[in-house]
């Protein structure tokens, strides 16, 4: 069985024409939070899949960073904003 992970992927594109591509990539694999953050769930091969298309599209000055989450941390998580508002004193914790 192949274990599937929680992932943060964060990028940084110079060309607009770049920074959609790889964009319409990430999608295909994960959720976007930010417009240059996306959040998965996945295996470690469907990861490096990603991160093969991604790096196919990338040029010198471009670069994207992949973040392993442990479940642990995953939990405590605390997200804010219109949509996400949580009060830190109202948080569930979910610690496996």
């Amino acid at each position: 069985m192949r274990e599937k992970r929680h992932y943060l992927v964060i990028y940084d594109i110079r060309s607009p024409k770049r920074l959609r591509k790889v964009a319409k990539i990430a999608e295909r694999y994960g959720q976007r939070v930010q417009y240059s953050v996306f959040e998965l769930y996945t295996t470690m091969e469907v990861l490096k899949q990603l991160r093969e298309e991604v790096r196919e599209v990338l040029k010198e000055e471009d670069y994207a960073v992949y973040f392993v989450l442990c479940e642990k941390d995953w939990q405590k998580q605390q997200k804010f904003g219109p949509g996400h508002v949580q009060n830190p004193d109202e948080l569930d914790y979910r610690i496996i």
